[in-house]
């Protein structure tokens, strides 16, 4: 019980403190890149770019996780990150503005899908079934918790000392991230593994077996990319959208950014004693938390006040974020151990992937940072049918049985056993 409590906190203050640098820079991010020179059409390819980067790197990165180690992998991404955002505040020129977001870049998909796969591998090892709807749900409000500090501090940091410094305190962050990733960071058990000698083909071949055979895994990737897709393409608007309507006031647009992130933390809260309670309860807490953020969507999309669209853009980031525990549970119950870190990447390379061509399509189009009307209805509308399709493919789910090579056993829920808030039996 113990080394379980042990691992599930040391996931949860990795989880926050990743969110807590990369969430610093929400605010500020756009408005530094248009301050050092760089025009509104640039850095929508710059951030296209860096999606597709991201998706090039998926796979690789998830099969050195695989292969050298999760803590390895873990600390790359940390480090990464921590040069990229150093480039950004050292440095004042175009050129290096692009290459610290670049950098940045290729330290984030050695953290995607590194750690979570590090934490369910551990959990395996100590128990053969845990409940892994509950992990999410707490992981996702340990990265709330890193957003919307992250965010709170980022724009304070902006506001009063310049849009440079919340790279610092992001690059900070990072570095801190890297040397507890080294310090606290305990390797996976052996008996975890399949086999203790996974190879890079190895953790590629389970890769492929895994989508070539399993349906529903393929479509569970699938309808998170889509729900990713659909979540990202206003996130890369809303900052210029909502400067305009509070004034240009750092503090007012992270406030707009990360409410939606605090209220979703009790609403998780009661998605994990759900689970608990209900494991097939997926759907029921997908389709209409979906439905919720497409509705409030539209009516940030078309609102004629700022005053009506900021919160019903907060209702969005509230209603989208309480799909993704129950995606991520139901994908790490059907991938293999042996190419969990490798599977977990190839999500990550959908997500990213979609992201990328999307605001590559956004640029193509002449759609500005500003036009905010027809992109916001299309991801409203793609929010709710991807949150369907996740949602059907999550009954399939839990109707089918595991297929071979799958690492645990169907989650199960263990009633009356609760530690310090984060318990995963």
């Amino acid at each position: 019980m113990t080394a379980r409590r042990a691992t599930v906190r040391l996931y949860l203050l990795l989880t926050g403190l990743d969110f807590f640098g990369d969430m610093c820079l929400t605010v500020t991010s756009v408005l530094l890149l248009r301050d050092r020179g760089l025009g509104s059409a640039t850095i929508v390819w710059l951030i296209a770019s860096v999606w597709l980067l991201e998706a090039l790197l998926e796979v690789p990165t998830g099969v050195f996780a695989d292969a050298v180690g999760r803590r390895a992998s873990v600390v790359a991404g940390f480090a990464l990150r921590a040069v990229g955002y150093s480039l950004l505040f050292f440095c004042a020129s175009p050129t290096a503005a692009v290459a610290g977001t670049l950098v940045a870049a290729v330290g984030t998909p050695f953290a995607s899908g590194s750690l979570d796969a590090w934490a369910v591998d551990r959990l395996h090892h100590e128990d053969p079934a845990p409940a892994l709807d509950t992990l999410f749900a707490r992981g996702r409000m340990a990265e709330n918790a890193g957003i919307v500090t992250g965010t709170v501090a980022g724009a304070a940091a902006g506001q009063w000392l310049g849009l440079a410094v919340p790279q610092l305190l992001a690059g900070t962050a990072c570095l801190a991230g890297a040397g507890l990733s080294i310090a606290l960071l305990p390797g996976t058990p052996a008996p975890a593994r399949v086999d203790p000698a996974v190879g890079p083909l190895d953790a590629l071949r389970g890769c492929r077996r895994a989508l070539g055979s399993d349906r529903l895994l393929a479509g569970l990737l699938l309808g998170t990319a889509a729900l990713w897709l659909f979540r990202g393409l206003p996130g890369v608007q809303w900052t210029v959208h909502f400067d305009i309507l509070t004034g240009g006031s750092l503090l007012a647009l992270a406030a707009a950014r990360c409410t939606g992130d605090l209220l979703q933390i009790p609403l998780l809260e009661l998605v994990a004693r759900t689970v608990r309670r209900t494991p097939r309860a997926r759907a029921r807490i997908i389709v209409p938390a979906a439905a919720t953020a497409g509705l409030c969507l539209t009516g940030a999309a078309v609102a004629p006040s700022g005053w009506v669209g900021v919160p019903l853009y907060i209702g969005f980031v509230m209603a989208g974020g309480v799909c993704m525990p129950g995606l991520k549970a139901a994908v790490n119950e059907r991938v293999p151990t042996r190419s969990r870190a490798t599977m977990l990447s190839a999500g990550g390379l959908f997500n990213s992937l979609a992201s990328g061509l999307g605001l590559y399509a956004m640029g193509g189009l002449g759609i500005g940072l500003a036009d905010v009307r027809g992109v916001w209805l299309t991801a409203a509308a793609g929010t709710a049918l991807a949150g369907g399709l996740a949602a059907w493919c999550c009954v399939c789910s839990a109707r089918s049985p595991l297929p071979a090579g799958a690492a645990g056993e169907r989650a199960v829920i263990r009633e009356g056993v609760e530690e310090d808030g984060a318990s995963v039996a």
